[in-house]
Formats: C-alpha cells, structure tokens, sequence
C-alpha cells in the first residue's frame, strides 16, 4: 500500500486547472479527480502499520480554513522540468495543520520511510516527460495573476495511490476533520484494512 496525506481540491476548480497542464505537448497533465495538496507523502506501508496511521491521524486537530490557489510554477533541475504545479496563498493554519500530521506519524513505534522534505504547498498540474522548457515556462509567465476563487478546508485525507496504465490513481481511504468524533471519518479504517488484506 502506497499512501500519503493531503487535502482535496473543489472540482470545479481542478476542471479549471486542467487545461493548462494539458495543453502542453509532453506534459503528462493530471487528471482533475486526482488533484490535491499533499501534507505528507508517507510511501509503501503494509496494512497493519496503515491501521496504526489511521489510528494517530484520528488525534490530529485544526480548525477549518480557507484557501486560495494563487499562480503557477515548477520542480525543476538545471537540466529539465519534472513537475508543473499551481501554488496556493500562503496559509499559517495549513502549515500548522502539516507540521501535525507529520508530528503524529513520528509518534509511531514503526515510523514509516516518510519525505522528510519541506512543506511546499502545491497542486501537481502535470508531469513532464519531453516537454520543452520555454514552453512550460511561458506558461508559468502567462498565468502570473491566476487565482481561484476562496475555498475552505474542512477535512484532509488518507489517500491510497494505485499504478496504472494511464498513470496514478489517488483514492481516498479515510477522511478526518478534526473533530473529537471519530465517527466523523470517511471510511472505517477495519474495512479497508481487510480490503488491503483480501
């Protein structure tokens, strides 16, 4: 099971987001249902020790707030461009709300082999396989000003990413919001861990 953290994105607004990714020849663009920002990657975990993040994910608490996406940029090394991704206004609360869900995964006796990168809030558009640089770059130039309009968070998420054909695939296996009721989850933990087991 391959997992990470993250929070998801109102439709219409990835709807809006997509063309831009997929109008640039060479750029794998994401599909609007898979777009989110991701808190956590946490990588290839076995279903017991998932059963315990979704356990300390339950004791992590924010209160809800607002968001923005706000212009586009990239991942890039001196030799290409790997990642084309809109950014967000910067949000405290957000990152407070990053630095927890990392928090509580290291409380784990079994910590995952988590990214230990820092938080850079962001919404993968699109990964490049032989696009030409000043193309993405002009892209990123023209679309200075985007914005979206304000949406708020509520929850965020435990997402299993699945291999395909067509790419990755990102499924929402539990949700959390921050409440003291863990009946508030999406998904019980128990039934998707004897999936993971099946």
């Amino acid at each position: 099971m391959r997992l990470f953290v993250g929070v998801e994105i109102p439709g219409d607004i990835a709807a809006e987001l997509y063309p831009l990714a997929r109008g640039i020849k060479g750029l794998d663009a994401q599909a609007p249902e898979n777009m989110h920002i991701t808190l956590k990657f946490i990588g290839n975990v076995d279903p017991g020790l998932a059963a315990e993040i979704d356990q300390v994910l339950s004791d992590v608490r924010f209160e809800p707030f607002d968001l923005q996406v706000q212009g586009l940029n990239v991942f890039a090394s001196s030799r290409k461009i790997r990642i084309f991704w809109a950014g967000v206004k910067d949000q405290p609360i957000m990152r407070k709300l990053a630095a927890r869900v990392e928090s509580a995964l290291l409380t784990l006796e079994e910590c995952p082999d988590m990214d230990m990168r820092k938080f850079t809030p962001h919404i993968t558009l699109g990964r490049n396989r032989d696009a030409a640089r000043a193309t993405i770059e002009q892209t990123v130039a023209d679309h200075a000003d985007l914005s979206s309009r304000v949406f708020t968070i509520d929850r965020f998420c435990l997402y299993e990413s699945h291999s395909t054909q067509d790419g990755p695939e990102f499924r929402v296996i539990a949700a959390y919001d921050g409440s003291e009721d863990p009946a508030q989850k999406l998904v019980p933990m128990d039934d998707f861990a004897m999936e993971g087991m099946e």
